[in-house]
């Protein structure tokens, strides 16, 4: 895990700018990584950048530092944008999606109102929102990532149909499909497709019931393509992280 590294929420950075560290960010360098003045911890900014900050100030009160230069992270983030649309689940297994999500690389969550989500409402709260934020933003740091994921607002299965890229890849992993793999259906689609013009890939996970049939129907004339993640039947959580994992992997081939 590397060491001292932090997203600061809502804070504009700067180089050559002296900042008072938040609360939370100042105990974890003087409690628990035990820096002081003329130690140095790297701040995010969240799109894609990190900061060299040296402490000036460790007090009991606050945590004074002072920021370099900033530094373009590469070689972390994915080649491609994948957007992970996942039907509401009970709250311990969304936010664990969440984070293994974010550690893989996805570049954005769309919770989806879908015939067999739960406690969707309870779910979407703004309460349950901050959480989220807060879950992305620390495995983002873990990682070694720089890009904080995307967390949309809930969309209806329609919705988020609705809004697929024009040149984008829809694919639904769903139990009755057994013959077309993830990983085939994406060669497939990116046949002929130079680098440059990579289009975001956007993978439909079912709630913890699954998709119905005529959800599935719906997403194929979205222009969605069903595939299998293998013989077996997942949870819904364990097949987010899956088909994301598999995604990410053919992706970078």
């Amino acid at each position: 895990m590397p060491a001292g590294r932090f997203y600061l929420e809502g804070v504009t950075l700067t180089p050559e700018m002296e900042i008072e560290l938040p609360a939370e960010i100042a105990h974890q360098a003087r409690d628990v990584l035990r820096l002081a003045p003329g130690d140095t911890l790297r701040l995010l900014d969240g799109a894609g950048g990190e900061y060299p900050a040296e402490l000036l100030v460790v007090e009991r009160k606050r945590v004074m530092a002072w920021l370099g230069k900033r530094e373009e992270v590469t070689g972390a983030e994915a080649p491609v944008r994948v957007v992970l649309c996942l039907g509401m689940l009970k709250a311990a297994k969304y936010e664990t999606v969440l984070q293994k999500g974010t550690e893989l690389g996805v570049a954005a969550f769309v919770p989806l109102l879908s015939e067999r989500a739960v406690a969707a409402h309870e779910e979407a709260s703004e309460a349950k929102r901050r959480r989220w934020a807060k879950i992305v933003a620390e495995a983002m740091e873990q990682c070694g990532g720089a890009r904080l994921p995307e967390l949309a607002a809930p969309q209806t299965l329609p919705e988020a149909l609705a809004a697929l890229p024009s040149s984008g890849i829809a694919l639904i992993p769903w139990e009755e499909e057994h013959t077309t793999t993830l990983r085939a259906a994406l060669q497939v689609a990116l046949a002929g497709r130079t680098a440059a013009a990579m289009p975001e890939v956007r993978l439909f996970i079912g709630p913890e019931g699954g998709f119905s049939a005529g959800e599935v129907a719906l997403a194929e004339r979205h222009g969605a393509i069903p595939v299998t993640l293998g013989p077996r039947i997942l949870r819904a959580e364990t097949a987010a992280i899956v088909a994301a994992a598999l995604a990410l992997d053919a992706l970078k081939a």
